[in-house]
């Protein structure tokens, strides 16, 4: 049995179950002594406990005890999910953010048990879970992080219950009087859930166009707040109600609570489709609900809002997910353009468990998932200087990691535990800053790639072999054809970060031209990013001396945005490679517009498309005039207008260039006919009138 007395772990599980937390014990020891742990938790376990287990299995002793092993696959699964008791086994290495994903599961009154060698050489142990996130050829079994000497550090400072061999130290907190909650009534678990559904029911009774945001930390009842208001107007006499969300478990709490709330014998009208099928069939709708809509990518939320006239969209303010301050900056700027009428209403009470739950503390301190409370700072740009650092050094400087941790939150919807748990791992990685003494004002994290040897370079360029890591330097390799690229000393700006108070102030472009004066007195060959992209991320890169050489051939699933690759040599000298493929993909996006890149923006086709050299014929210009005139109709015109545009695309505004590039070149169905054709180009009107400059050669 364990040394420390069982009865006092059993004092503090009955102090959480009192005041509906989650209780979290940290077991550190020897194998031997860990396993004698588990045994004395299965002898106060029931047969009707729902029990995850994340890491290495161990033996059970009572077969009546059913466990689920947590894979790392499971982890989208995992949202809405439940269990009475979660055990994190990570003697052998742990996916942490599998563990981060894992902690919304447990209910009130629950336990969770994590099991590791004493705190010293947890701290100092490799994690071969972290071979996902290590470049090569940095090896994941060998390799000692600072990730775990973080938790560690963090987990001797948080109110949890320290279980080894020396006994039971128990660091819960005292529970705080709190206001009284406000009245609710069945069937509502919160006064917080019932204002929600209200809301909701005043989205469909109220004016069309002002859409509802509910916004909450995990565990707060918005999923349930949309399963009852879909409930209560399906018996309204409101049938076409749809649901969305990234993947159909995300929307599963909403569509199960609707079904209970309406019993056995209602079927539920509430439907999930996807998003894709939403915009593609866009069927009518008396209201459309969105679960967890900051992970789903903008552009298609902004076409959802565009489509439908009653919409409510859920997300999660953070957590997990790390996506609701994205969300918020990006999408709720363009509702408060769009739709002015908008409201956002915070569930603030905890349903699942209660004010002040020790684990929810736990795992929003440890893995930097809340946002504290700091004095707000006035900066002077003028006075802000850059710094350098690795950032495996950043867990001597939490204040500092605190701070680049919560812009990469802020910048990238998809910013996640696991983004936190490599920049303190990877030691390719590199942190730059613009501060104003501890204040950070805008971050660059760098990853270090390139130098491969010649073998991995010859087996990468023929398709044979990749490694982890060095994304530029074996796309360059293989993709772009450029066999020794990765033998080049690379830095890759993996992200690029701005206060929101501080952007369109220059400070981006001040970071890159530092790494650039950093990456020149290294000997750093290449500077190169890749992102989704966008025409106004492409013009700001354009702009900053980057040229894009690769594109992918389908866009990325969440951002539904081609990933392109940019690259520019460090210093002021050209260099021929660059210039050459810059060349050969301007020709095949060309090329291919219709084919692989009919779905991109046609700005972007403006920008890096170099069609092959055009000439200008009496024909043409006699084809033109005749179509303009309405003599000719556009499938008799199609090859002309495409030379047209050959010749004319750079100059066009954006609002022409993005008819024309996705009518000639992508040959999209834009449903436009001849007359709309012949007035929406003012320069295609101008050419047609040029008629005495062509003289005809059979005259």
């Amino acid at each position: 049995m364990p040394a420390s007395p069982p009865s006092e772990l059993l004092q503090a599980w009955a102090l959480c179950r009192a005041q509906h937390w989650r209780l979290p014990v940290w077991a550190q020891g020897d194998d031997a002594f860990l396993q004698s742990c588990w045994q004395w938790l299965q002898s106060q376990l029931q047969s009707t406990d729902r029990i995850f287990w994340l890491g290495e299995p161990w033996p059970t002793q009572h077969e009546q005890l059913q466990i689920r092993q947590i894979a790392g696959q499971a982890r989208q699964q995992l949202l809405g999910q439940e269990c009475d008791v979660l055990i994190i086994q990570a003697t052998n290495g742990m996916d942490w953010d599998l563990v981060a994903a894992s902690m919304g599961c447990l209910t009130a009154g629950g336990i969770w048990l994590l099991l590791t060698a004493d705190a010293e050489i947890f701290s100092q142990q490799p994690n071969p879970a972290a071979r996902r996130l290590l470049s090569y050829p940095t090896d994941a079994a060998q390799h000692v992080g600072r990730f775990q000497h973080w938790l560690a550090s963090q987990w001797q400072q948080q109110p949890l219950v320290h279980w080894s061999h020396c006994g039971l130290d128990n660091r819960l907190e005292t529970p705080v009087e709190v206001t009284a909650e406000a009245q609710f009534s069945a069937p509502y678990a919160s006064h917080c859930q019932q204002l929600a559904v209200a809301a909701i029911h005043h989205v469909v009774s109220g004016h069309r166009h002002r859409p509802l945001v509910l916004s909450a930390h995990r565990g707060r009842g918005k999923s349930a707040a949309l399963g009852l208001a879909a409930a209560q107007l399906q018996q309204a006499g409101k049938t076409r109600l749809f649901i969305t969300a990234p993947q159909p478990a995300a929307a599963q709490v909403a569509l199960d609570t609707c079904q209970r709330q309406l019993g056995e014998h209602t079927p539920s009208l509430l439907q999930f489709w996807s998003v894709d099928r939403l915009l593609a069939e866009q069927p009518a709708a008396d209201l459309l609900l969105i679960d967890e809509a900051a992970a789903i990518p903008a552009p298609q939320l902004q076409a959802l809002t565009e489509r439908y006239s009653r919409v409510v969209f859920a997300t999660t303010e953070h957590g997990y997910e790390g996506t609701g301050r994205g969300f918020q900056l990006r999408f709720q700027q363009y509702l408060q353009q769009h739709r002015p009428g908008w409201r956002k209403l915070v569930l603030q009470q905890p349903i699942r468990y209660g004010r002040q739950d020790p684990l929810e503390l736990l795992i929003f301190n440890s893995f930097l998932l809340d946002e504290p409370d700091r004095p707000a700072v006035t900066f002077n740009t003028s006075a802000l200087q850059p710094h350098l650092y690795s950032a495996m050094s950043l867990t001597e400087q939490p204040a500092l990691l605190q701070q680049v941790f919560r812009l990469a939150c802020l910048a990238h919807y998809q910013t996640s535990v696991r983004d936190l748990w490599a920049l303190l791992d990877d030691p390719s990685l590199l942190v730059f800053t613009l501060q104003q003494g501890d204040a950070v004002a805008a971050v660059a994290v760098v990853s270090q790639e390139g130098q491969l040897p010649a073998q991995l370079l010859s087996e990468i360029y023929q398709g044979k072999r990749r490694v982890q890591g060095h994304l530029a330097a074996q796309s360059l390799t293989y993709h772009c054809l450029w066999p020794d690229a990765g033998a080049q000393r690379i830095w890759r700006v993996q992200r690029l970060m701005v206060r929101p108070d501080l952007q369109r102030q220059g400070l981006g472009r001040t970071l890159l031209d530092f790494i650039n004066t950093e990456a020149m007195s290294t000997g750093v060959n290449l500077l190169t990013t890749s992102f989704g992209a966008t025409a106004a991320l492409a013009r700001f890169w354009q702009n900053a001396g980057y040229v894009a050489v690769k594109l992918s051939a389908t866009p990325d699933q969440s951002s539904n945005e081609y990933s392109v690759l940019m690259l520019r040599q460090v210093g002021h000298s050209a260099c021929a490679e660059t210039a050459a493929l810059q060349q050969w993909f301007g020709l095949n996006l060309w090329q291919q517009a219709e084919t692989a890149w009919s779905r991109l923006d046609p700005i972007l086709l403006q920008q890096w498309a170099k069609p092959i050299a055009e000439t200008w014929s009496y024909y043409d210009q006699q084809l033109l005039q005749l179509f303009m005139q309405g003599q000719r109709d556009f499938p008799q015109a199609t090859i002309t207008l495409r030379r047209w545009l050959n010749l004319h695309f750079q100059t066009l505004p954006a609002a022409e260039a993005r008819l024309w590039i996705a009518l000639c070149w992508q040959r999209q169905d834009l449903r436009l006919n001849a007359a709309e054709l012949r007035t929406s180009s003012l320069q295609l009107r101008q050419t047609a009138c040029l008629a005495d400059l062509y003289q005809n050669p059979l005259s």
